[in-house]
């Protein structure tokens, strides 16, 4: 069966809009008719061959890592994850292993859902499974990048979760500032100097979610470790995303001063029956909590003029 996508044929080029074949489902898949999904900062380093998950692989590549959907013949409305299907989300119709297929909670927005999961996995399998935290624990969190869509949605998540305290890490500004809408309890605007930021308002966390890493990262590791005043207190650091950078310094002496751990977050670092046994929970924390972002509408037919846009909300494509 010949259906139409968006096809990356050589890594850094934007898609094309074109046919692929895709195979009758198996007895273990749906067929699931794309109703929308969004376009990740993981989809476009996938899309770019730049992804440690595509190491090996070669174009043509279909970009999207998840979406909502309906299953072939039903009006059953569900979410669905792609990282394990042959083809990804940008396209009008995908198979899909059955376990990867979740029915979207009463009261769910399809749009805000395939715009939204992706940004608020990175958080929560950060703080269930990489710093075993449970939802109603009344942990304290900070975020490094808390002015991005993954940051400001790992706030609402925290806040979801229970969170006593939620500091927000960022460039100063009106992105930084709406993050106290979004439950945050004190803000760190990074100074020019980063060495010169005050991170003393991070000194009690429990947790850090960090989705920069690079030079921020070094100058709040230090800043935040020197601040700690109960340095025997478990600090869970959560690498999530290198947005500063791929690398960063840190002093040996910084480690051996605190009970600090140093934890990855991404596929590899947590299995997917993890993520499984958490998605059900997620997707309703998202309706409960009203979590919410901006994203903004792309046709799949356009997706070679509009792909290499910058700036702007996140782009969730509708079929």
């Amino acid at each position: 069966m010949s259906i139409r996508a968006a096809v990356v044929k050589a890594w850094g080029n934007a898609p094309v809009y074109d046919s692929i074949d895709l195979p009758a489902p198996s007895e273990d898949q749906f067929r699931v008719k794309v109703l929308g999904a969004g376009v990740h900062t993981l989809v476009r380093s996938r899309a770019a061959g730049k992804h440690f998950s595509m190491a090996g692989k070669n174009p043509p590549h279909v970009p999207g890592t998840d979406g909502v959907g309906s299953i072939d013949g039903t009006n059953q409305l569900v979410y669905f994850n792609a990282l394990l299907s042959p083809t990804g989300s940008l396209a009008k119709e995908i198979n899909l292993g059955k376990r990867d297929v979740f029915p979207l909670p009463e009261g769910a927005d399809p749009d805000t859902i395939a715009v939204l999961v992706n940004p608020a996995m990175s958080s929560w399998m950060a703080l269930t499974a990489r710093a075993g935290i449970q939802p109603g624990s009344n942990v304290k969190v900070a975020i490094i990048g808390a002015t991005g869509v993954s940051g400001q949605t790992a706030v609402q998540i925290s806040k979801a979760f229970g969170a006593s305290e939620i500091v927000t890490i960022g460039k100063p500004g009106l992105k930084l500032e709406k993050t106290k809408e979004l439950g945050a309890t004190a803000l760190i605007p990074l100074a020019e100097d980063l060495t010169e930021t005050n991170f003393s308002a991070a000194a009690d966390v429990d947790v850090v979610l960090d989705y920069l890493w690079g030079d921020v990262s070094s100058a709040a590791f230090a800043g935040i470790i020197n601040a700690r005043k109960n340095k025997s207190q478990r600090l869970n650091w959560v690498e999530i995303g290198s947005l500063a950078g791929e690398t960063q310094p840190i002093p040996a002496s910084l480690l051996r001063s605190a009970n600090v751990a140093l934890l990855g977050c991404a596929p590899g670092s947590w299995t997917f029956p993890e993520l499984y046994g958490q998605l059900p929970g997620m997707l309703e924390a998202l309706v409960k909590g009203a979590v919410k972002t901006d994203f903004e509408v792309k046709k799949l037919e356009d997706v070679e003029s509009w792909w290499n846009e910058k700036g702007g909300a996140r782009p969730l494509v509708k079929l």
